[in-house]
C-alpha cells in the first residue's frame, strides 16, 4: 500500500460552499479567487468542474500559460483516472517552458502518482524521473523529495533491495536536512513505511519494526487512521518475517478493515502474506486458497506482480503433490510467462532509473561530501567546495560518458553480429492449455506467412484484426504467441518491426538517408518515440547510435 504524497489544499473556513455559485458570480471574481473556491467545493465535482473551467478560460483571456496549468491541474483532481492523465498532460505541455516554481514539477509527480496508483510501474517511473529533474533545477526540495520516494517505490517493487534501502536513507537524510521543506509530515511518513519495507525484503523485521511503530506513532499525533492502520498492515509483514505468526496475522486482519482507503496493491500484498502466514503454519490448503486470490486478480486486471512466481511455484508444487496434473500444467505456463514479463519490467525499471537518475544521485552525493568536509574543517569560503563539486561532477560526468558510449558500442557489435531468427520457445507444455494441436500448427503457419509477407509495417494492426484474418479468436491468438515467440502480442508486433528496421538499415543505403521519424513510420511505427523506445529496449541502443555507427562503417 502507498502513503498519500500529495493532500489538497486546506478548506477555507471563511468562505461557505453553499454559497450560490451562478455563472455571473463566477465571471466577476477575481481569477486567483476562483482557485480558493476550487478547493472549498473540490467535494462537489459538479461544481468544483464549473469553477476549474471558469478559471482557465480567464487564464486564456489573458494568456498566462502557468494559470491554465493550474487550472487543468486542478480538473484533474475531480476526474477519473484517464481524463486526470489527459488534464496533467494538458498542464505539463502549458507549463514546461513556465518561470513557477511549482510548474511543470506539480503535474509530473500527480500524473506519477495516478499511474503508480494504476500499476503502470514503468510510466510512473518516467513522470517521476522528470518531475525531479525539473524539481532540482528550482531548487524545490519538497518536490524533490516527493519524487525520490515514487522512484524509491517503483525501484523497490522491482530492484535491487540493497540499492533500494540506500535510496531511502539517502531520501530520509535530505529530508532531515530540510524539515521546513513543503509537505514534510507526508513525506516524513513515506520516508519512514519506505525504510521498514526494505528491511522487511532484506529479512531484517527488528529494524523494520523500528520504522513501522514509528509511523504508527505519527500517524496516532495526527488522527490518521488510514495511515494508522496501513503502518499496522506492514507490521505485520516484518513479524512475519520474524515468525511471530499469531501476531502477524492480528496485524494484518486489522488493517484489512481500512483496505478500502489503500491501492490496488494492496490486495496482492495482503493475500501474498496471509498465505504465506498459513504456509508456514501447516495449513497449506488455507494458504493456497489465498495464492490463489492472487492468481484471479492476476487474472482480472492482466498486472504482473512481484509475488507471482513464488506463488506460481508453490501452486505448481501443491498441486504437483494432490496429482492435478492439469492445474498443475496450467500453473506452469503462467509461471513461465511472468517469469518473461518480470526480466523485461525489472531490466527496463533498472536501466531508465541508471540513465535519468544515477547522475543526479552522484551530484548529490557529491555535494553533501562537500558540504561535510567544509563543516569538519570549517572552512570560511566556498572557493574550494565549488571547486571540488566542480571536479567531482566533471569526473562523475566524464566516466558516466564513456561507460555508456562503451556498454553502447558493445551492444552495437554484438547486434552487428546476430545470427538469425529468435529461436522459437519449444511447444512441451502447450497441448493441455486449452487449444488443440492442430489450431496452434495452423496458427503458427499464419504467423510464418504474416512475417514473411510483412504484414507487420501495417500501423493498423491489432490482436482481434488479426486474429479475425487468422480465422481464429483473440485469446488462442494470445496465447500461441506468448508460448511459442516467448512474448506477448505488442511485444511481438514491436520486435517483428525492429528486426525489420535493423536489417533494412543495414542493407539499405536509401534508408540509412531517411529521418528517424520516417524509418519509424516505414517500419510501422506511428511516432519517432514509440520506435526509439522499442528499439532500445530490445538492443540496448537508440536507432540513432546504430545509424550513425553505420555510417560511419561505410566510410
Amino acid at each position: 500500500m502507498r502513503l498519500n504524497l500529495f493532500v489538497f489544499i486546506a478548506l477555507i473556513s471563511s468562505l461557505s460552499s453553499a454559497q450560490e455559485l451562478t455563472d455571473f458570480y463566477l465571471e466577476e471574481s477575481p481569477i486567483d479567487s476562483l482557485i480558493v473556491l476550487f478547493d472549498i467545493n473540490a467535494e462537489d465535482s459538479v461544481i468544483a468542474e464549473r469553477i476549474a473551467r471558469k478559471y482557465i478560460s480567464k487564464a486564456k483571456v489573458i494568456n498566462d500559460s502557468t494559470k491554465m496549468a493550474r487550472g487543468y491541474t486542478r480538473l484533474s483532481f475531480i476526474s477519473k483516472h484517464r481524463e486526470a492523465l489527459k488534464y496533467l498532460d494538458t498542464a505539463i505541455t502549458l507549463s514546461r517552458n513556465s518561470d513557477h516554481p511549482n510548474f511543470p514539477t506539480v503535474p509530473y509527480l500527480f500524473k506519477s502518482d495516478y499511474l503508480y496508483e494504476n500499476e503502470e510501474y514503468e510510466r510512473s517511473l518516467q513522470s517521476a524521473l522528470t518531475g525531479y529533474q525539473y524539481a532540482r533545477e528550482k531548487s524545490q526540495i519538497g518536490h524533490q523529495i516527493t519524487a525520490l520516494h515514487q522512484i524509491n517505490d517503483i525501484n523497490e517493487m522491482w530492484g535491487d533491495y540493497e540499492k533500494s534501502l540506500d535510496a531511502h536513507r539517502l531520501t530520509y537524510k535530505l529530508l532531515q536536512q530540510n524539515k521546513d521543506s513543503d509537505q514534510y509530515e507526508q513525506n516524513y511518513l513515506s520516508s519512514l513505511e519506505g525504510l521498514g519495507r526494505s528491511f522487511v525484503n532484506l529479512k531484517q523485521p527488528d529494524s523494520a519494526l523500528y520504522y513501522f511503530r514509528e509511523g504508527t506513532s505519527e500517524a496516532l499525533k495526527t488522527g490518521d487512521s488510514a495511515t494508522y492502520y496501513a503502518f499496522v498492515s506492514r507490521s505485520g509483514t516484518a513479524l512475519y518475517v520474524k515468525g511471530n505468526y499469531e501476531e502477524a496475522l492480528d496485524s494484518l486482519y486489522k488493517a484489512d478493515t481500512y483496505r478500502n482507503e489503500f491501492n490496488n496493491y494492496y490486495l496482492p500484498y495482503y493475500y501474498y502474506y496471509v498465505g504465506s502466514i498459513y504456509n508456514s503454519q501447516g495449513e497449506v490448503d488455507e494458504g493456497m486458497m489465498y495464492y490463489r486470490k492472487i492468481d484471479s486478480l492476476y487474472e482480472a486486471r492482466s498486472i504482473v506482480y512481484p509475488e507471482l512466481p513464488e506463488v506460481y511455484d508453490k501452486l505448481i508444487s501443491y498441486y504437483k503433490e494432490k496429482g492435478e496434473y492439469e492445474t498443475q500444467l496450467n500453473y506452469l505456463y503462467k509461471l513461465v510467462v511472468v517469469l518473461r514479463i518480470i526480466e523485461s519490467k525489472k531490466r527496463n525499471i533498472n536501466e531508465k532509473t541508471v540513465t535519468d537518475f544515477e547522475i543526479p544521485k552522484l551530484v548529490e552525493e557529491k555535494e553533501q561530501l562537500i558540504a561535510d568536509l567544509e563543516e569538519k574543517n570549517k572552512i570560511s569560503t566556498t572557493s574550494l567546495g565549488w571547486a571540488l563539486g566542480f571536479l567531482a561532477l566533471s569526473f562523475g560526468l566524464v566516466f558516466y560518458y564513456f561507460r555508456r558510449q562503451n556498454q553502447y558500442k558493445k551492444r552495437f557489435e554484438n547486434l552487428m553480429e546476430n545470427k538469425g531468427p529468435e529461436v522459437e520457445v519449444e511447444p512441451s507444455a502447450i497441448e493441455d492449455v486449452g487449444i488443440s494441436p492442430e489450431i496452434i500448427e495452423s496458427i503458427m503457419e499464419r504467423l510464418k506467412k504474416f512475417e514473411l509477407d510483412k504484414e507487420f509495417l501495417s500501423q493498423r494492426i491489432s490482436l482481434s484484426e488479426m486474429a479475425k484474418s487468422f480465422e481464429s479468436n483473440s485469446t488462442y491468438l494470445s496465447k500461441v504467441i506468448n508460448l511459442k515467440k516467448g512474448k506477448n502480442f505488442s511485444q511481438y508486433i514491436n520486435d517483428l518491426r525492429i528486426d525489420y528496421a535493423v536489417e533494412e538499415l543495414k542493407d539499405n543505403s536509401t534508408f540509412r538517408k531517411y529521418t528517424i521519424k520516417a524509418i519509424a513510420h516505414e517500419c510501422g511505427f506511428k511516432s519517432a518515440e514509440s520506435f526509439s523506445k522499442s528499439f532500445y529496449k530490445k538492443h540496448g541502443i537508440y536507432p540513432s547510435y546504430y545509424l550513425k555507427q553505420l555510417q560511419q562503417s561505410q566510410k
